[in-house]
């Protein structure tokens, strides 16, 4: 049985474990007050700080991790809200104390600046930002941010005499019983809607302390303050507004179409929300697998088909438990693939109920996980700090590549209804990304709004960046609160058009694999393994494709994929 062990540890104490901030403390104070010699003394430096780095960060992410595998388990809640608020702000105020005294050094010009220089940008850049009064700010947001997992995770409907998590309710969806579909729209949106003023006052709350640490670090607003935070030096504002508009002349006619074919295809005077996931001509739903060990079991096999070393990485993985795929009561919603950055082994979270969404999510975070087994060997932490825009590139990806490995879930049948499914959802999901990304930069422009003017807004943006086949006249409550389920908007603001970007990346790298599937997967994965040590449009193009999202590369690419759905 394979599983991988951390490597030796250089500085701290082989033994050493973080309960409290004390245990790391001396540490710490060492770095900071060690006289740095010469330039070999100053990587020594930032290796002994990089390795004290990964232990704490991993100490939090496992923390983070079992909260949300559990959130009706207090000592888990207990140990997770105790290191935000007693191990977090000491770690941000030595942090920018380190940050200070690296960007002090006299030797830092004796650096390779090409090496590191995105490290030293994203260190002036932080040093920039940083301000004491941020932190507790900063655990607040965190704390009302778990808050929000728990309201989600408490969610459950009641349908003949059984309870069901949201997500598996969702299954449902995709029957071909109309009727059936109806009532269980009705009932999810409904136990939504339950919690509306909960919701909506829980944002209200963390736009404003948002809004009051972009003033604390000298920014008019918080939008701002995020993309100086979130190192977005390689795009800006008007490049996000022409990805929202590329969207909006490019695909959203694309999506229309879709539309207009599925309410043909169904029979339907009005396309309702609820006729979205059904099979549009009336075949079962797609059900790839019915256990966690199933699935598990299926997407190594898949994996197999594009490179071994995919597999390899997963099988690790669920060998050391590092896994946890099921959807249940009390746990956090959404997916993720958490890096832990000492072992250099990844940990998965899912909420999958036996779908085929819960198929591309698995391949999806399979590919973040490749990502972290592919940056294990960088010699530094921050190495592996990727950004968004290369890690979704990763996920995305693999979902594309991995069509050769379907044969693993499904006969041929249903393999080329599972592709073409993707496919299609490609279109309809960019739209999304373009409103959920919009939708915050209005909110964050205009911190003063009322949520009555917030749902307001989502609904007009709602119109103006999705299909109007959809009838959404019968729920116009619950569409203005739609926004809610969306987890990034609480949580990981602005994080969320990385996803739009990365996805016409991943169209690119799917068009090179079909033309040469060793070069595109080499390229791929050579991408990965800088981690963060290059700027994301060189990453992009070691990856063989372009940083672009111009109307006219939008078009391109859309020009394949409707290639590739007709054939």
């Amino acid at each position: 049985m394979k599983t991988v062990t951390r490597n030796k540890r250089n500085y701290l104490s082989e033994d050493l474990i973080v309960n409290t901030w004390e245990d790391v403390a001396s540490y710490y104070d060492e770095l900071q007050t060690r006289a740095i010699e010469d330039k070999d003394g100053l990587l020594k430096w930032m290796a002994d700080r990089s390795e004290t780095d990964a232990v704490v960060d991993e100490e939090y992410r496992w923390r983070y991790i079992r909260q949300t595998c559990d959130t009706e388990d207090e000592a888990h809640a207990k140990v997770y809200e105790n290191f935000i608020e007693h191990i977090m702000p000491k770690w941000m105020t030595v942090t920018n104390e380190l940050n200070k005294k690296l960007a002090a050094s006299a030797f830092i010009n004796e650096l390779d600046q090409e090496r590191f220089f995105v490290y030293l940008r994203n260190l002036q850049s932080q040093l920039k930002l940083f301000r004491e009064e941020n932190i507790p700010l900063s655990q607040q947001v965190q704390l009302l941010s778990q808050e929000y997992g728990s309201i989600i995770g408490a969610m459950t409907i009641e349908h003949d005499g059984n309870e069901y998590t949201l997500p598996q309710a969702g299954v449902f969806l995709q029957n071909q019983d109309r009727a059936l579909r109806k009532t269980i729209y009705e009932k999810i949106s409904s136990r939504r809607f339950q919690d509306r003023e909960k919701l909506n006052n829980l944002f209200s709350d963390l736009l404003k302390i948002r809004h009051q640490m972009a003033l604390n670090a000298g920014f008019e607003n918080f939008r701002d303050y995020m993309f100086a935070e979130m190192g977005r030096f390689d795009y800006d504002v008007n490049s996000c507004e022409q990805f929202h508009e590329a969207i909006k002349s490019e695909v959203i006619p694309l999506v229309k179409k879709i539309h207009q074919k599925r309410k043909q295809q169904l029979g339907v005077e009005n396309l309702l929300p609820y006729d979205l996931e059904v099979d549009a001509e009336n075949l079962p739903a797609l059900k790839p697998f019915d256990t966690q060990e199933e699935l598990i079991e299926k997407s190594v096999k898949c994996l197999d088909e594009v490179d071994s070393f995919f597999a390899e990485c997963i099988s690790i993985m669920n060998n050391m438990n590092y896994l946890d795929l099921n959807s249940r009561k009390g746990k956090a919603p959404g997916g993720y693939n958490m890096t832990l950055p000492e072992i250099g082994v990844p940990f998965i979270f899912m909420n999958a109920a036996g779908t085929h969404r819960d198929l591309e999510t698995m391949v999806h975070e399979a590919g973040h996980a490749v990502h972290s087994f592919l940056m294990r060997t960088l010699p530094y932490n921050f190495d592996q700090d990727i950004s968004s825009e290369m890690a979704e590139l990763a996920s995305m990806s693999m979902e594309l590549m991995t069509f050769d490995g379907l044969d693993a879930f499904y006969n041929q049948a249903d393999k080329k209804r599972a592709i073409e499914t993707h496919l299609e959802g490609i279109i309809t999901m960019l739209p999304w990304i373009a409103l959920i990304d919009k939708f915050q930069h209005w909110i964050y422009t205009n911190p003063n709004h009322t949520s009555e003017e917030r749902e307001n807004k989502w609904e007009e943006l709602h119109k103006e960046l999705s299909s109007d086949v959809i009838d959404y006249s019968p729920y116009g409550d619950f569409r203005k609160t739609m926004w809610h389920k969306q987890l990034h908007i609480f949580e990981v603001p602005f994080y969320y058009i990385e996803y739009g970007i990365a996805q016409l990346g991943a169209i690119a790298v799917w068009r090179n694999y079909k033309q040469n599937k060793q070069k595109a997967v080499e390229d791929y994965k050579n991408a990965l393994k800088l981690g963060y040590t290059k700027s994301i449009p060189e990453m992009y193009k070691t990856a063989g494709i372009e940083f672009n999202f111009t109307a006219a590369y939008v078009k391109e690419l859309m020009d394949f994929l409707n290639k590739e759905i007709g054939q």
